[in-house]
């Protein structure tokens, strides 16, 4: 029982660490998403695309990897664009985060070969995750623009870290949301279902969102 004790007061510190993306341009909101909370997003979006359409993924797989995905931020920032880390850097101190924090799990290994898939991204699963992982980001943006909480002037700080995209993404940007979204854009362009979730979350507009958040 130890062992569940100390992995479960572990990860469920991600209920209270926040995304730093949302901190940094500072989304004008009294509570902002937790890591956990975007967890939680990436399933249900996991989920729903399941439901509609035929995959040919593993489920189970794929929610316990998205399930596990953020455990290296346990003990390590949540990085963004602007934290200047490398890929592979931020991969290695990524596993050694993960190791500390399974380490007294009988399945550590097991756990820590699933997250190695999802860094790789070589399997229909891993990318799957992926895709998903960065697609519930983009549509957060969006409900916070939808919401009123993302300010234009703040998200436009990131276009410098866009390097030759940054005109493109300038170019193609109405609101404070298209900034994220179009930087995204290029990721979802050669998978046909998360191209047309994209376009779907970017088109959302107020009249649409109003009627979904007031439903009970």
């Amino acid at each position: 029982m130890d062992n569940i004790i100390r992995f479960y007061i572990l990860a469920t510190r991600l209920k209270n660490k926040l995304r730093t993306g949302w901190l940094e341009i500072e989304i004008d909101k009294e509570r902002i998403e937790s890591v956990a909370e975007h967890i939680y997003g990436t399933l249900i979006l996991a989920i729903a695309l399941d439901s509609e359409y035929k995959l040919n993924v593993d489920m189970f797989k794929v929610l316990k990897m998205l399930t596990l995905h953020e455990l290296e931020e346990i003990l390590m920032p949540d990085y963004t664009i602007r934290s200047n880390i490398s890929v592979s850097d931020k991969i290695k101190k990524g596993r050694k985060c993960v190791n500390e924090v399974v380490k007294f799990l009988c399945k550590k290994e097991e756990i820590e070969d699933m997250l190695d898939e999802f860094n790789n991204h070589e399997t229909k699963e891993s990318k799957f995750c992926y895709m998903i992982d960065k697609i519930e980001c983009d549509f957060q943006a969006k409900v916070y623009d939808l919401d009123g909480v993302m300010d234009s002037e703040k998200a436009r700080e990131d276009l410098k870290y866009y390097g030759s995209m940054t005109t493109e993404i300038e170019k193609n940007s109405k609101c404070a949301s298209d900034f994220w979204l179009e930087y995204d854009r290029p990721k979802y362009d050669n998978d046909v279902i998360f191209k047309k979730l994209f376009e779907a979350i970017k088109n959302i507009d107020m009249s649409y969102y109003k009627e979904l958040i007031s439903k009970k």
